[in-house]
């Protein structure tokens, strides 16, 4: 769809869910995608290169992003998108009974790790003066969840909204913090992807949607690539939301 032009782009949590076909839409246009996660991604569709960190050590980042360079010379793109996958539909996630330690633990992946990666990598980028950044958010990083689609016993984690949230705050930060260094920053705002979560769940979520169903994985193909190119050159600060119009209400 986009020429990317051999752009090298990091994708955090590239191994994920929406990361993976992040790293993999990157590869078919013609980009250099290098994911960053603590595990291997075992579809074998998707080329790249693949560096294991923990996001949350800060000389495991710095030894990451030295061996980026060293073969690339260059980071043209990041993109933020790395978050724990806390299973809503499985774990009872009341507010009442959240644990200070996992708070802690999904913090310090979506946020701190956010904060530790965009630090080493804008690093080049400033020297280069040239770069684009992607903070990936959600539809709940604009609005509070609707626990009513929920189960009872379970809810949407505050921890999900923090951080959500917390990424559209950083992203802005960083358009006007890194603007005299011709360094873009956006944020994306998905809505919820649909992933064989059970009938029930996904028939009161899209009664929340005007365009009454869930996103489809490769709905994000053409903003990525978008905001990864030079199409996007006078975009930065934005806070794009593609949720089928649920923000909207």
């Amino acid at each position: 769809m986009i020429d990317l032009k051999k752009k090298v782009v990091i994708v955090t949590g590239g191994s994920g869910f929406l990361g993976s076909r992040i790293a993999k839409i990157i590869s078919l246009n013609n980009g250099i995608p290098i994911v960053i996660d603590n595990k291997l991604n075992k579809d074998k569709s998707v080329k790249h290169d693949f560096f294991k960190t923990d996001i949350t050590k800060l000389n495991e980042v710095k030894n990451t992003i030295k061996k980026i360079i060293k073969k690339y010379n260059k980071i043209d793109c990041l993109i933020n998108n790395a978050a724990l996958n806390t299973n809503i539909l499985k774990n009872k996630q009341k507010l009442e009974d959240f644990s200070v330690k996992q708070w802690n633990k999904e913090i310090s992946v979506g946020l701190t790790g956010a904060l530790i990666v965009t630090q080493e990598v804008i690093k080049p980028m400033i020297k280069k003066k040239s770069g684009s950044i992607i903070n990936i958010s959600s539809d709940l990083g604009l609005i509070a969840p609707n626990q009513s689609i929920y189960n009872f016993n379970t809810k949407k984690p505050v921890s999900y909204s923090v951080i959500k949230h917390g990424m559209v705050g950083f992203g802005k930060y960083l358009a006007t913090y890194l603007a005299d260094k011709n360094i873009r920053s956006n944020i994306l705002c998905p809505g919820g992807i649909y992933n064989k979560q059970p009938k029930k769940f996904v028939k009161k979520l899209t009664k929340l949607i005007p365009l009454k169903r869930m996103a489809k994985i490769n709905d994000y193909d053409g903003i990525i690539l978008y905001l990864c190119s030079d199409y996007s050159s006078y975009m930065t600060g934005s806070v794009i939301s593609c949720d089928g119009g649920r923000t909207a209400w």
